[in-house]
């Protein structure tokens, strides 16, 4: 029976095209499965998915019927992943020639974590864009500073994609994917860096990450708002706990806007307060918060 190496999983809805594309970009080799969880496509749409992949060997698919979201796909996967190495990819991305290579070279690492880079591209022209800004800027520092770099990638680096974890680390520390409708992938990332032991950075742009016109909109709705405090919130603390020297990215820009709503919208104020303590802040941080936003405000209109 032939081992499996790595389980590339793949959630999915509604671009069957560029799913195509992104499977035709992953080398076809015994050892290597891959898991697409379909999260609720229109029907015509699960027709196409499964006459063009279908058949295809090491493929599965998993249908769910009802659209419960990325995190909740990829945790749908995550259980029946048979590989030694588990890496995650969006259905309108796709990998860059020199993929297969790395899993050549890396297959026996002992390693937990490899982090790659990227490279970002319009899906239709393929004209270069700026979406993997961020990650460039990460690995730069990590070249220039090995130590803080390895801390900005273990813990600021939050996209699923761009890095191979080893399957016994998600399964012995149970780590999965917040089913939250926006930034579902950030505990996840932050726990894989936290739990890993060994990691390793390679500088080779493996993966593309595209930009769609008609990609989904930021959800600017109440209870997508609720999770990212959920996300952000629990982010703190757990840096907080673990005594890990960085900031949180935007945590200040939202918690100044709590701030604000004290007095702006008193029952999104209760809202995000109460999202605040179920992640683990104490009354003592919020209040903290507030008070240092409401100073600062004052010496701004102070001048």
């Amino acid at each position: 029976m032939i081992m499996i190496n790595f389980t590339v999983i793949i959630p999915h809805k509604n671009v069957p095209l560029l799913l195509d594309r992104l499977i035709n970009s992953i080398p076809i080799r015994d050892d290597l499965e891959i898991i697409v969880v379909d999260d609720g496509s229109d029907e015509d749409v699960v027709k196409l998915v499964n006459n063009k992949i279908g058949n295809r060997g090491n493929i599965s698919i998993i249908f769910n019927k009802e659209s419960q979201g990325a995190g909740y796909a990829r945790n749908c996967a995550i259980p029946l992943a048979k590989g030694k190495w588990i890496l995650f990819a969006d259905s309108d991305d796709f990998f860059n020639e020199s993929f297969g290579s790395f899993l050549n070279e890396y297959v026996d690492s002992d390693a937990d974590v490899i982090y790659f880079n990227a490279n970002s591209v319009d899906s239709d022209t393929l004209e270069p864009s700026s979406r993997v800004d961020h990650l460039h800027e990460f690995i730069d520092e990590y070249n220039r500073n090995r130590e803080q770099g390895e801390l900005i990638l273990r813990y600021l680096f939050t996209e699923p994609w761009c890095k191979m974890v080893k399957h016994n680390l998600i399964q012995v520390n149970n780590i999965l994917f917040e089913e939250s409708r926006i930034r579902n992938d950030v505990r996840f990332s932050y726990l894989v860096g936290y739990y890993a032991k060994k990691i390793i950075v390679d500088c080779r742009q493996l993966y593309c990450v595209t930009t769609r016109k008609n990609s989904l909109s930021r959800d600017f709705s109440f209870h997508a708002s609720m999770d990212e405090m959920k996300v952000y919130a629990g982010w703190k603390k757990f840096f907080i706990d673990h005594n890990i020297p960085l900031d949180v990215p935007k945590f200040d820009y939202r918690a100044y806007n709590f701030a604000r709503h004290f007095y702006k919208n008193n029952k999104l104020f209760r809202a995000e307060y109460r999202k605040m303590l179920e992640a683990g802040l104490s009354h003592s941080y919020i209040w903290g918060q507030i008070i240092k936003y409401f100073w600062r405000s004052i010496k701004y209109k102070l001048g």
